[in-house]
């Protein structure tokens, strides 16, 4: 087993993924242990178009979403919030949450998990 070391990386040195299943959100993972040497930590960049939305869903790992760029609305089924540029977002365990950019630009954040991958959280999306 290779020993963990320091990672400095570059949002446009990562290439994006998409699901447009879920909307037309795309995103890039910067710190997975699918791509680096890492464990306990994940984290990735989420860039929401004007008008879009990610819809409401919840996993079991908490989240911290930091908002980069942009402004919108952060969902919850008991109430919404605005988000902006330096925003900073604590979504506990198993809290429905969502987003929709509400701005004229993108709306970017970086998301963090407390998880060695992206794929360790398990996405349940309110039905419609």
């Amino acid at each position: 087993m290779k020993e963990e070391k320091i990672v400095v990386s570059h949002l446009r040195d990562q290439p994006w993924n998409e699901n447009k299943d879920q909307g037309k959100f795309r995103w890039k993972f910067m710190a997975d242990s699918t791509q680096i040497k890492s464990h306990g930590l994940s984290c990735g960049v989420l860039v929401l178009p004007p008008g879009e939305s990610l819809p409401l869903h919840y996993h079991s790992p908490q989240e911290i979403y930091i908002i980069r760029r942009g402004e919108g609305l952060l969902l919850s089924s008991l109430n919404t919030r605005k988000v902006c540029k330096d925003s900073f977002v604590y979504i506990p365990q198993n809290f429905e949450h969502g987003l929709k950019n509400t701005g004229e630009e993108d709306l970017e954040l970086l998301w963090i998990f407390p998880t060695d991958c992206w794929e360790e959280v398990e996405y349940v999306f309110k039905k419609q």
